[in-house]
């Protein structure tokens, strides 16, 4: 009889072979099973929020668009309003002008008018005072007023 010559170490491998050998192919199996669902998981996952982040940047796109048409007619009521008031404003500036150019000329002809009045009453009084000159200086001249007139 021929003896092959193995180690301890060998024998007991193929010990635990010949004992645990369909049962560390079943596991073996059963753990492939599991790394293949957990790799089909992973990717119907990884797809999912795939999906959920490509709505999501759909929305974001959506809302930012819209709050954009939002600001630009905000702007452009902004704007008009503005433009409203300016054209008021300036309206009222204009009146605002006119009536002051008018008060003015209205009080530079009263200021004349007034001159003219002063002018005639000095022109009065002066005449007043030659007269009460003529009468102070005797009869004649009021005789000669009389005469005249």
């Amino acid at each position: 009889m021929t003896q092959s010559v193995t180690s301890p170490t060998q024998d007991l491998d193929a010990l635990r072979e010949i004992l645990f050998g369909a049962e560390a192919a079943r596991l073996e199996a059963c753990m492939a099973a599991n790394q293949s669902a957990a790799s089909v998981g992973l990717r119907e996952l990884e797809r999912r929020v795939g999906e959920r982040l490509d709505e999501l940047t759909s929305r974001i796109a959506t809302q930012q668009a819209e709050t954009a048409r939002l600001q630009q007619e905000h702007s452009e009521q902004v704007t008009q309003m503005l433009d409203q008031m300016l054209a008021q404003l300036g309206h009222r500036l204009d009146t605002l002008v006119t009536e002051t150019r008018e008060r003015l000329d209205g009080l530079q002809q009263r200021a004349a008018e007034l001159e003219r009045r002063k002018l005639n009453a000095a022109d009065f009084g002066g005449t007043l005072a030659t007269l009460g000159q003529r009468f102070a200086g005797g009869g004649d001249g009021a005789q000669q007023l009389l005469r005249a007139g």
